[in-house]
């Protein structure tokens, strides 16, 4: 049996930089995830890659935003340069 998997993209801007976000919310299948959500982050020269699960897609690119290096800052809980 397959795996019956949502996927939406983000846009998220850190300063200069412009990530795509695929968040993936399993829908169905066999396969087992801590948390309905997930973001795969691939490996860069700057850092290794990561896998983010959580309980909405808000959360997971939350986590994705805060572990991408930038020099943005959150200030009373909006993204700021």
């Amino acid at each position: 049996m397959s795996d019956l998997v949502k996927e939406e993209r983000y846009i998220l801007l850190l300063g200069t930089e412009e990530h795509i976000l695929r968040v993936q919310e399993l829908i169905s299948g066999t396969t087992v995830w801590p948390m309905p959500y997930r973001i795969n982050l691939a490996a860069s020269y700057a850092q290794e890659g990561k896998t983010f699960y959580g309980t909405s897609a808000r959360e997971v690119v939350e986590r994705a935003a805060e572990y991408l290096p930038s020099s943005v800052r959150k200030v009373g809980g909006r993204l700021c340069a």
